[in-house]
């Protein structure tokens, strides 16, 4: 018959009327039921000191449990739900199993045993199907008696440590009232070993490898040794003693236990996501969802990276292009023409006049007397009509009243009305002080105001002898210097920071912030050199104070390469790094 490894077996506990235990076994194994340590279903001895140390209910024969049969013909046994539908059993069912009578029940539902006021039930229920393996492990068994009656047996595996005393941090714990003394020690090693203290008078009785001895014997055999007022050994295997704690004794074994543990199958990491998938709809239902929804936000992600990325992405270049970008003006001088000469228009009349007035110069003067001082009056008389013709010749010749000459001219009404017959009458009118006889005059001292003195300034030259009063001479206006001013556009593109280290980011955005200043040092060398453009890449270190110890400028020369390295030396704000760094920053001087 095939074994149905989907079920697991519960088992019942009622004694004297009181359900005492219910459990569902998830492993199979033997099944005992008492009050010893190592019974599958354990029963409280303090609560129920009459109820046996161990019965024997079930055992695994052929990976099929078997139910006992005990010898005593009084006891009830029932089961239910059997191979053919019926229950009970025949004695075609008993079967020899470690030389005892049973039944193997893998074939029924359920059944009951009674033992006088103890009734075990069990059944068989659906459970999980796990694989279980058989081990075997060395394990410490400890019981506590107490006038003849077994309070306590316990099962203590490797690795653990068990204190017996009046503490209250000791794992088996004896009333202080009783028991006022030195703990008991046991330490369960990984190799099977248990070493033991034990208190003085402790009245040690030991069994090793079926030898029983006293306490003086396993001391002359080295199995145990003084340790100041108490006494260490240490047991191993098959090994058995017992000691007295005041009005307790203490009873403790080293024995080898076999235990059915399950096992969980090793799968890889694929069977472990799909398991579930296969196993339970809904989670499934719930986990293709799941991946359906990421799977379209990821898409979503990836159309607007390829669409209004690309485009923010380009506008963002574009803004920082423009921000990199601006127009300065600068002044380019051009070369000044030579002075071009000046041409004199004059009138025929004019021309004759002046070829006349060279001749005259050209006749030897003479010789004026040295001016000395007025002498007094000698009462010699003066021609006063001789002088007013002589400062009439004077005023036509040389000064702008010429122009005013002619018959009803002003100059005639300026001179009768003088009453003076000097020149001081038209130095006077037109802002002299001083006669015209001093004012200069040769010809080629230019055009004066009448009396030359120091309230007259000079003109442009006027020729009289013309009939229109001015003569036509012109003159012919030089240009003049000219400044022209270019618009000329600037652009910078710096590149990405250049090297590594844990402060690249900081470095970066500090030298971000002085693109301006390496701006001003190509618009000052632009001023020498227009034609100039190119990239340019500056090779700098940063120390561990946070300023830039050296730098090397590449693709630039003279007064432009000595600008940028000035700038980048008066950087401050760099963040402190552990070790010197070197870093290379680029940039693309562009003009427009």
């Amino acid at each position: 018959m095939a074994l149905d490894t989907n079920r697991v077996l519960r088992i019942g506990v009622v004694y004297r009327g009181q359900i005492l235990a219910e459990r569902v076994l998830d492993r199979r194994i033997d099944v005992t039921v008492g009050s010893k340590a190592d019974s599958t279903v354990q029963i409280s001895a303090d609560v129920h000191p009459d109820f046996p140390a161990s019965v024997s209910l079930a055992v695994l024969h052929k990976e099929a449990y078997h139910l006992l049969l005990p010898e005593d013909p009084s006891i009830q046994l029932n089961l239910r739900g059997g191979p053919s539908g019926g229950s009970g059993f025949s004695d075609s069912d008993v079967v020899k199993v470690k030389g005892k009578r049973a039944v193997a029940i893998e074939g029924y539902t359920g059944g009951s045993l009674a033992l006088g006021d103890i009734i075990l039930m069990f059944q068989f229920v659906r459970g999980d199907s796990v694989p279980t393996e058989t081990r075997e492990e060395t394990v410490l068994r400890i019981g506590l008696v107490f006038e003849s009656r077994l309070l306590s047996d316990q099962i203590f595996q490797a690795g653990e440590t068990v204190r017996v005393g009046s503490g209250k941090d000791d794992r088996i714990v004896l009333p202080d009232t009783d028991y006022k003394g030195e703990r008991a020690v046991f330490k369960v090693g990984k190799d099977g070993k248990v070493a033991v203290t034990l208190p003085a008078a402790s009245k040690l009785r030991l069994a090793a490898d079926g030898a029983p001895m006293n306490e003086q014997d396993a001391i002359s055999k080295g199995i145990a040794r003084k340790a100041g007022n108490g006494l260490d050994l240490t047991i191993g295997l098959k090994s058995r003693g017992r000691a007295s704690l005041g009005p307790y004794t203490l009873l403790f074994q080293v024995v080898r236990r076999t235990i059915t543990v399950p096992v969980m199958p090793r799968k890889s990491l694929i069977g472990q996501i799909m398991q579930p998938l296969t196993s339970d709809p809904v989670w499934s239902v719930s986990f293709l969802v799941s991946v359906l929804l990421i799977g379209s936000i990821v898409s979503q992600a990836v159309i607007f990276q390829r669409t209004t990325g690309k485009y923010l992405k380009s506008q963002r270049l574009e803004e920082e292009h423009i921000a990199t970008t601006y127009e300065v003006v600068i002044e380019e001088k051009e070369e000044e023409p030579p002075p071009e000469k000046v041409q004199d228009v004059k009138s025929n009349e004019a021309k004759k006049a002046e070829q006349e007035e060279i001749k005259r110069e050209k006749k030897p003067k003479k010789k004026r007397p040295a001016k000395v001082e007025k002498p007094q009056s000698t009462g010699k008389t003066v021609d006063l009509e001789k002088r007013k013709r002589n400062a009439r010749k004077v005023v036509a010749k040389r000064t702008i009243a010429g122009a005013l000459l002619g018959k009803g001219g002003a100059a005639t009404k300026l001179f009768a009305e003088g009453g003076e017959g000097d020149t001081a009458v038209i130095a006077k009118t037109f802002g002299g002080d001083s006669g015209a006889g001093e004012g200069g005059d040769g010809p080629g001292k230019g055009i004066q105001l009448a009396g030359g003195g120091g309230g007259g300034g000079t003109v442009e030259q006027v020729k009289a002898g013309s009939s229109k009063g001015f003569g036509s001479r012109k003159k012919i206006a030089t240009k003049k210097k000219i400044k022209r001013e270019k618009k000329v556009r600037i652009s910078l593109s710096a590149g990405a920071l250049g090297g590594s280290g844990a402060g690249k980011s900081g470095v970066a955005r500090v030298i971000a912030r002085k693109n301006s200043a390496v701006r001003r040092c190509y618009e000052s060398a632009l001023r020498k050199t227009p034609g100039l453009s190119g990239k340019v890449k500056v090779r700098f270190t940063v120390g561990t104070a946070g300023t830039i110890t050296a730098v090397t400028v590449i693709g630039a020369s003279g007064d432009f390469a000595t600008c940028i390295k000035g700038k980048f030396r008066r950087i401050r704000g760099l963040p402190l790094l552990p070790s010197p760094q070197s870093f290379t920053q680029s940039y693309v001087f562009t003009k427009s």
